[in-house]
């Protein structure tokens, strides 16, 4: 039990990281952001009314990674824990 509730933790850790991470490099690139005018002079588009920073997706994809990760972590500490217990 011990071991399932650690994996679980450093796969929320690990999916938390990663979406401040992601929502970081996005946030940064905005602000970053300069417009070529002159090259774009030529090519008129219609703006657009919605902006995504990083990625969109369905939420669903992250709660069945988190599941995964913490599968393949807790079968890995479970490895790690029976190889220590036979040396």
């Amino acid at each position: 039990m011990k071991i399932t509730k650690r994996a679980m933790l450093i796969s929320t850790a690990l999916h938390l990281m990663y979406l401040i991470v992601t929502f970081g490099i996005g946030f940064i690139r905005t602000l970053n952001y300069t417009p070529d005018i002159i090259a774009e002079a030529d090519n008129v588009t219609s703006l657009q009314s919605e902006v995504a920073i990083g990625t969109t997706g369905t939420p669903f994809v992250y709660v069945f990674t988190w599941i995964g990760l913490t599968i393949v972590l807790a079968i890995g500490m479970l490895t790690v824990q029976r190889i220590r217990q036979t040396c």
